[in-house]
């Protein structure tokens, strides 16, 4: 305002085309600056300002808050600032200082319209108070004659500590017990420090003391190390329970879903569709017939593997016969071929005769040719029905070569 105001001339009211100028002062932003700072107390029992936060010089005014984790209170206040317009805001954290707020950080969180993001400004606390003091040292095994006795002196404070003093309620002060600043070493413990010790301690601020029972006993104390050793063990077998428990659990789970899983699947299973897909019905192709075993007489003649039967009771003139011939062997490979022969195999000889010996040999024939059809019946009961009834005109005055492989 009072910038505005120096605008306008002296002892005259504003003219008209002024106030568009006064309108955009007042209603610009102004960006403030901020600043937090400790404040430095002394402990007490009342309410006490530990820190301040002040955002200067900011339109609109800004907004404070307080980050803590203490049992405190803000308390603010709000001035104009020097610019038209501006306003300076102010925080104050409170509480009751004591020991425990001495060092503990503190966050001032500044929000306004010209930030981004807000402004955290970290504020460590400072209280000046007496010494808190505690002694430790005594682990209620003390007995006649033990030389590695000590006891220590505690102390936190703000400021430190100017001042040590050791005594007993009693009075008495052994003379083994020799104090050094924060602890008492005793040399040898005695009768006399079945007492109570007192530890004082001074700062510039005030004065704290703490106080220590001690028990002599005869003999040392045998039960509190196994009482030790008993919490001990109870520890880790506390700490094998659990893991075995734990195991336990997880192998029951994994089970449990995997039993889950499996039923899930059979459900699937029996719920769906079969997995099984016939496969597309075909027509049948006619059986194709199997070709006859051909034996080869000739360039263009062909002849059933088979051997066809003949009745041997008709005569040679009813019936020609053909002329079965074996397969020569490696001896008869070198003479010359036999009437009717082809060419898959070597030439076979032929020994020279006169024909009245074909004519007793045809006789014989005839009367083994039944015998060797009984015997064909009774090791091949099929022979009958593969044999031809009657000879193939194909076959009249053909030789027939056959292997001795035919009846093995």
């Amino acid at each position: 305002m009072a910038r505005a105001a120096a605008l306008l001339p002296s002892r005259s009211p504003p003219t008209p085309l002024l106030w568009p100028l006064l309108l955009l002062l007042l209603l610009e932003t102004a960006k403030p600056k901020n600043q937090a700072e400790a404040q430095k107390v002394t402990f007490s029992q009342d309410p006490t300002t530990v820190a301040l936060c002040i955002s200067k010089e900011g339109r609109p005014p800004a907004r404070i808050s307080w980050l803590s984790s203490l049992d405190w209170e803000a308390k603010e206040t709000q001035v104009s600032g020097t610019l038209a317009g501006t306003v300076t805001v102010t925080s104050r954290f409170t509480l009751v200082p004591s020991g425990r707020a001495d060092g503990v950080t503190v966050t001032c969180k500044v929000e306004h319209e010209s930030f981004e993001e807000p402004a955290l400004i970290p504020v460590t606390l400072s209280v000046r108070y007496p010494p808190e003091v505690s002694i430790s040292g005594y682990d209620d095994n003390w007995y006649l004659g033990r030389t590695d006795a000590t006891l220590s002196c505690d102390v936190r404070s703000n400021p430190e500590p100017t001042g040590y003093d050791w005594s007993t309620t009693s009075g008495t002060f052994p003379t083994s017990a020799v104090a050094q600043g924060s602890q008492l070493v005793i040399h040898a413990v005695d009768s006399l420090f079945n007492t109570t010790f007192v530890c004082t301690v001074t700062n510039a601020v005030g004065m704290g003391r703490a106080e220590q029972v001690i028990f002599v006993r005869e003999t040392p104390n045998t039960a509190g190390a196994g009482a030790t050793g008993g919490i001990i063990g109870g520890i880790i077998a506390a700490i094998i329970a659990t893991a075995v428990a734990a195991t336990g659990i997880l192998i029951c789970r994994q089970q449990r879903k995997e039993q889950t899983l499996q039923g899930a699947e059979e459900d699937e299973d029996l719920e769906g569709p079969p997995s099984y897909k016939p496969p597309t019905p075909k027509a049948k192709l006619e059986a194709q017939e199997m070709p006859s075993q051909l034996f080869t007489l000739g360039a263009s003649e062909h002849s059933p593997l088979k051997t066809p039967y003949f009745d041997a009771g008709a005569s040679c003139t009813e019936q020609e016969m053909p002329r079965y011939h074996e397969l020569p062997t490696l001896e008869e490979r070198s003479g010359p071929l036999h009437p009717g022969a082809t060419s898959l195999g070597s030439p076979i000889p032929v020994p020279p005769g006169p024909p009245a010996v074909e004519d007793v040999s045809l006789d014989l024939e005839d009367e083994e040719g039944e015998e060797e059809e009984e015997y064909l019946d009774k090791i091949n009961p099929i022979y009958d029905a593969l044999s031809y009834s009657s000879p193939s005109d194909s076959y009249q005055g053909k030789g027939f070569v056959m292997s001795r492989a035919m009846y093995v």
